[in-house]
């Protein structure tokens, strides 16, 4: 069963932005918000995708797991779950994109469609990662102990 988690870890986690390959961003965890850091930490926990007008989505390892963060709600990854899709939509030639978050029972915990553009996406990214379960246990334990910005940016 996906529980949301608990509220008794670290409040603030450094982490990249996915489209500022520059910036290293403090996330914290209790809103899902962030600032930056005026001298960012040789190391880092995780990836976000930060944006104006919607919740902000964030990927980081504690005590070994990999945790998805949408807005305020967290969601740790097991093995499986949550099952996390990005697909393209037919009716749009496949320049529009559905990034969807399912519970073990089908339940959908987050959904969000936009339109593809060049270079990296983020969604495609996380969904493609995220379906190989060797990729969620590794990254959970080697992001945990804190990786360099450059080891943690996807191609």
């Amino acid at each position: 069963m996906l529980h949301a988690m608990g509220r008794d870890k670290l409040t603030t986690i450094p982490v990249i932005d996915f489209r500022r390959h520059s910036m290293v961003l403090e996330w914290h965890t209790l809103g899902g918000t962030w600032t930056a850091y005026d001298v960012p930490p040789p190391r880092v926990n995780g990836i976000a995708w930060i944006r104006p007008s919607l919740p902000n989505v964030c990927l980081f390892a504690q005590d070994g797991r990999l945790h998805l963060q949408i807005g305020a709600d967290q969601f740790e990854l097991s093995e499986y779950l949550p099952r996390i899709r990005c697909t393209r939509g037919f009716a749009s030639f496949g320049l529009r994109r559905r990034f969807t978050v399912e519970s073990d029972s089908g339940k959908i915990l987050y959904s969000y469609a936009y339109w593809t553009r060049q270079g990296a996406d983020f969604f495609r990214w996380l969904a493609t990662s995220a379906a190989d379960p060797v990729w969620r246990t590794t990254s959970g334990r080697q992001w945990s102990g804190g990786v360099s910005s450059a080891d943690l940016r996807p191609v």
